[in-house]
C-alpha cells in the first residue's frame, strides 16, 4: 500500500463502519473491461499538490471512479501522475456550457461531482446532468469549501441532487488572514512598504503613531466558526470583542463566546473600531452593509471583508473610504464582485484599501482538512444511500 492509499484508507475509516465496509470491498473500486464502473465522479478540480492523489485514491476506495479535470493542475509532474492512473479531461469548470456538456459526457453521465471552486452549478447545468436519457444521472455534488452560493440549491433539491460542503474546515485559515488584514489596516504595513519602495521615507511614516488591536473594540458580523476563531485570536492582543449574529445566536448560545453579543448591526457598527464580516452570501445578507450602514461606523475605523462581496457594496465602500467625514478610514478586502480573469474592482485605485485575491482559506492545512472532510461526507452518502453498485454498468 503506497502513501496515497494509506492516507485514503485513513480518511475513509475516519467515518467509522461506513468507511470500513466500503473499503473492504462492498462496492466496485475500479473500472475494468470486464467490470465497468457503476459509479462515476467528475472531479472538476482536485485537491492541491500531493493531496490530489490521496483524494482520488479515497474516492476510488469508496467505489466512485474519478474522471479528473486537469485544467487547474499546473504542476507538470502531478499532471503526469494523474494521467497515468485516472481518466482525464481538460475544460473550463467556470464555463456553464462546458460544465454541462462534460457532465452529460455524450450520454454516459456521472452520478457524482467534486469541486473546490465556486463553479456555476445552475438550474440548466443540473437539469442537463439529471436528464432521463443519461445512463447515469447526477445525485451527489460535493464542494471542498464552506459555501455553495454559486449552486442553485432549489433546483438541486427539486431534482434530487444532494449537496455536501465542508463548513468550518477553513475557519482557522480565514481567521488568520482576517487578523493579518486587521493589523495591516491599523498599522499601514502594505502602504508603508510601497512608500519605502518608492523612495519616500516621509510618506512611509505618515500617520504615525498608528492604531493597534491593543485596546481596540473589534466587531464581528456573524457568529459562525470563522467569527469565533477570529474572536479567539484577537483577544490576546488586548482587544474587546462584540458579536452580531444570526437569529440563532441567542443569549444562551452567546454565553460561552469570547465576546459580547449585541442586539443590532447598527449598535455594532457605531460602537467598534474594527468591523469584520463573517456571514455567508444569501438573500438576507445581500447588501447588508451599504452606504447607510457605513456612515454609522466610527471616524477612523477599519472594515475587513473576508466573507462575500455581496455583503458589502464595493461602490459604497469606495465612496466612504474617500470621504474622511464618512464612515471607515481604512478597509481590507479579500472578496470581489468580479474575480479571476474578469477582475476589475472599483477599489483597485483606492489608497485606503488593501486588496487580497480571495485567498483567506487557501492554506495547505485548511485545504487538506477540507479534502478529508469531503471524502467523509461522500462515504456517509454512499453508505446511507447504497449509491455504489446501483445503476447501469
Amino acid at each position: 500500500m503506497d502513501v496515497a492509499e494509506g492516507e485514503a484508507e485513513r480518511a475513509v475509516e475516519s467515518v467509522g463502519e461506513a468507511g470500513r465496509e466500503v473499503f473492504n470491498g462492498e462496492g466496485p473500486v475500479s473500472a475494468t473491461p470486464d467490470h465497468p464502473a457503476t459509479c462515476r465522479v467528475l472531479v472538476v478540480d482536485p485537491a492541491l499538490g500531493e493531496q490530489a492523489l490521496t483524494e482520488l485514491t479515497a474516492l476510488k476506495v469508496l467505489g466512485l471512479v474519478p474522471t479528473v479535470n486537469l485544467r487547474r493542475v499546473t504542476d507538470p509532474a502531478l499532471r503526469s501522475r494523474i494521467e497515468a492512473d485516472w481518466d482525464t479531461v481538460d475544460f473550463d469548470g467556470f464555463a456553464e456550457e462546458e460544465l454541462a456538456r462534460r457532465l452529460e459526457d455524450e450520454g454516459r453521465g456521472y452520478q457524482a461531482l467534486k469541486c473546490r471552486a465556486g463553479i456555476p452549478l445552475t438550474r440548466n447545468v443540473l437539469e442537463r446532468a439529471t436528464a432521463e436519457g443519461l445512463r447515469r444521472r447526477l445525485v451527489l455534488v460535493g464542494r471542498a469549501a464552506a459555501g455553495s452560493d454559486t449552486f442553485d440549491r432549489a433546483a438541486a433539491q427539486r431534482l434530487g441532487v444532494a449537496i455536501r460542503t465542508t463548513p468550518g474546515a477553513n475557519a482557522a485559515a480565514v481567521a488568520e488572514l482576517t487578523v493579518s488584514l486587521m493589523l495591516d489596516a491599523l498599522r499601514g504595513i502594505a502602504r508603508r512598504d510601497r512608500a519605502l519602495r518608492g523612495g519616500s521615507w516621509s510618506a512611509a511614516v505618515e500617520g504615525l503613531p498608528a492604531s493597534s488591536l491593543d485596546g481596540a473594540r473589534v466587531g464581528l458580523v456573524g457568529s459562525g466558526a470563522i467569527a469565533r476563531r477570529t474572536a479567539e485570536l484577537v483577544r490576546p492582543f488586548g482587544a474587546e470583542v462584540w458579536v452580531f449574529g444570526s437569529p440563532r445566536f441567542t443569549p444562551e448560545r452567546a454565553a460561552g463566546w469570547p465576546g459580547r453579543r449585541v442586539e443590532t448591526l447598527a449598535e455594532l457598527l457605531a460602537g467598534c473600531d474594527v468591523v469584520s464580516v463573517h456571514v455567508p452570501a444569501s438573500a438576507e445578507t445581500d447588501g447588508l452593509i451599504g452606504a447607510e450602514e457605513l456612515r454609522l461606523m466610527r471616524p477612523g475605523s477599519v472594515l475587513i471583508n473576508t466573507a462575500r462581496a455581496s455583503v458589502v457594496r464595493e461602490e459604497a465602500l469606495d465612496r466612504a473610504l474617500r470621504d474622511p467625514a464618512s464612515g471607515p478610514r481604512y478597509a481590507a478586502v479579500d472578496v470581489f464582485e468580479s474575480e479571476g480573469t474578469g477582475f476589475s474592482p472599483v477599489l483597485a485605485d483606492n489608497p485606503y484599501c488593501t486588496l487580497s485575491p480571495h485567498v483567506a482559506g487557501m492554506t495547505r492545512a485548511a485545504m487538506r482538512t477540507a479534502s478529508h472532510r469531503l471524502v467523509e461526507e461522500f462515504a456517509r452518502f454512499v453508505k446511507e444511500t447504497g449509491l455504489v453498485g446501483d445503476g447501469p454498468g
